[in-house]
């Protein structure tokens, strides 16, 4: 068990990811008293089904906050990946006469497909020594204009199979996404948090010169981070694919902002080096659920989308003053 000053030491540590579940528990809290359904078997699998695609956006965007970057190119590799899956899956299947392995390999064509969308931003990151922000900018319009060179208009066909499987529960009652999201968190992040490269990730956002000074090898690590954020963002469009049934290159320019966003509300700082994805569930959590709360409220959608924009400003304002102050500690 853990005594009181380990429990001091993670709450100092952490403050900011258990701000964000507090908050969080009053939005639940909130949303179970507006929407009827949220006790019965469908309230839960509607919420994951709902929050699903932006924590695993999250995942993708917090692990290259860590190293003090920010990946604007994640929206339009989520497009892609969507736009590819609901392309090829279905002809696949119907070419090897069986729906399972169609599934199958076109997951695996995708998940190749982000990882080396990312692995495109790291080299150009890396080796071009520019500023990720301005990388994945203009990357973001070249993964867009080869969605819409795939999938011109939106729609494709996607296994049913496939949908019913991702979207929805197992045992009546569990979402089938909330296990994909257990196991993203008990299965991928925390592994992965222990791992010598996440350890390098942090040191990384904590001083890229001490880092390399200390051995560390950096540019073979951002090269693994832009990856693994490529391979994050596919499972994500896959996701988004079981969900929609369908591909749209042009609709997902919501998750880049909103992946920012989510990881600076769950204690992520831009600054780099400190937060985790932990929080990043919590702050993706909060953002899709704010919305649904404003649809129950009758709120107009005008002033949905300025409250949205709203929570967006003070999550970025948070995260760049943050890294302004770290700025003005290490000059």
């Amino acid at each position: 068990m853990m005594n009181k000053n380990s429990v001091q030491i993670f709450m100092r540590r952490n403050k900011e990811a258990v701000l964000a579940y507090g908050v969080l528990s009053v939005v639940l809290v909130l949303f179970a008293a507006n929407q009827n359904d949220f006790f019965t078997r469908y309230g839960p699998q509607s919420i994951f089904n709902q929050v699903i695609t932006l924590c695993i956006a999250a995942l993708a965007q917090t692990i290259v906050v860590l190293t003090s970057g920010i990946d604007l190119s994640i929206g339009s590799r989520i497009g892609l990946t969507n736009a590819v899956a609901a392309t090829i899956m279905y002809p696949i299947s119907q070419a090897l006469g069986n729906d399972f392995f169609g599934v199958l390999i076109t997951v695996i064509i995708v998940m190749v497909v982000g990882m080396l969308a990312g692995l495109f931003n790291g080299l150009v990151v890396v080796y071009g020594r520019l500023q990720p922000i301005i990388v994945t900018l203009a990357t973001s319009s070249i993964f867009t204009g080869i969605a819409l060179y795939v999938r011109p208009t939106p729609g494709g066909k996607v296994i049913s199979s496939y949908t019913r499987l991702l979207t929805g529960r197992l045992w009546i009652y569990v979402p089938v996404s909330a296990l994909v999201l257990i196991l993203f968190v008990f299965f991928v992040w925390i592994p992965f948090r222990r791992s010598r490269l996440c350890q390098a990730i942090y040191a990384i956002g904590s001083s890229e010169n001490s880092a390399y000074f200390s051995g560390i090898d950096v540019k073979r690590t951002k090269l693994w981070v832009y990856t693994l954020s490529g391979l994050f963002s596919a499972c994500a469009g896959l996701l988004l694919t079981a969900q929609t049934a369908s591909g749209d290159p042009l609709g997902c320019d919501l998750f880049t902002i909103n992946s920012v966003a989510a990881v600076v509300l769950g204690g992520t700082s831009l600054a780099g080096g400190r937060g985790g994805y932990m929080g990043s569930v919590a702050g993706a959590i909060i953002l899709s659920l704010v919305l649904g709360l404003l649809i129950f409220w009758g709120v107009p959608s005008f002033y949905q989308n300025a409250v949205q924009g709203l929570i967006l400003i003070l999550a970025l304002g948070l995260g760049i003053l943050q890294k302004l102050k770290k700025t003005t500690a290490t000059d």
